[in-house]
């Protein structure tokens, strides 16, 4: 949004708008917010926050390094745009990218959760690390009994082994095949379990 329109907005055309609109007093007072900001904040009404400052509504915002960023565009008139998690009074979390202007009023804040998108980055993140550790258990615990495997197949091939010599291979293509098997089911376990955790 340009800033030079925001003097042309009329109310009813901010409090429709998707994204939170706060407009910030020099003296850190709530002198506008629109719908999207009461529901974003936990709020039940405007009154909620109009004509409070953000330190009464948010006791220890100001230590917040969002603040920070308030300060420096409220003082040097500098916009800035970041994402942030804003922390609730009662310990709950949300995500917010933030887009701050400066206004001759004091400044304007743009603000869209984004925590789901977020909570979805985080689980594709998780699933990829899965995938990763799926590749890297196969590669080590599939390489040794298959080599086993080839060795003893290889041995097979010739004619002159004895019966003893022929038990004891197939003793090793037991526990190979057994040790496959335990891997297979506990490969089986942990792609069930990742499935699940991408569910949540």
């Amino acid at each position: 949004m340009n800033t030079n329109n925001i003097g042309k907005l009329s109310n009813e055309s901010l409090d429709n708008l998707l994204e939170g609109f706060q407009l910030i007093s020099f003296d850190w007072k709530y002198l506008y917010v629109n719908n999207a900001v009461i529901i974003q904040s936990k709020c039940s009404a405007k009154e909620d926050l109009l004509g409070l400052t953000m330190m009464e509504k948010y006791p220890g915002i100001e230590k917040t390094k969002m603040f920070k960023a308030l300060q420096r565009c409220m003082t040097k008139r500098v916009s800035a745009e970041f994402e942030n998690v804003f922390t609730f009074p009662d310990n709950t979390t949300s995500c917010f990218e933030l887009r701050i202007r400066p206004v001759p009023d004091g400044i304007f804040i743009l603000s869209i959760d984004i925590s789901k998108r977020k909570r979805e980055e985080v689980k594709t993140y998780k699933y990829l690390k899965g995938l990763e550790k799926i590749l890297f258990l196969t590669s080590h615990n599939v390489r040794q009994p298959v080599a086993n495997i080839l060795g003893v197949s290889n041995l097979l091939d010739d004619n002159l082994i004895t019966f003893n010599e022929l038990h004891k291979m197939i003793g090793h293509l037991k526990i190979s095949a057994l040790s496959l098997d335990t891997f297979t089911r506990e490969l089986t376990k942990y792609v069930e379990d990742l499935k699940l955790e991408g569910q949540r």
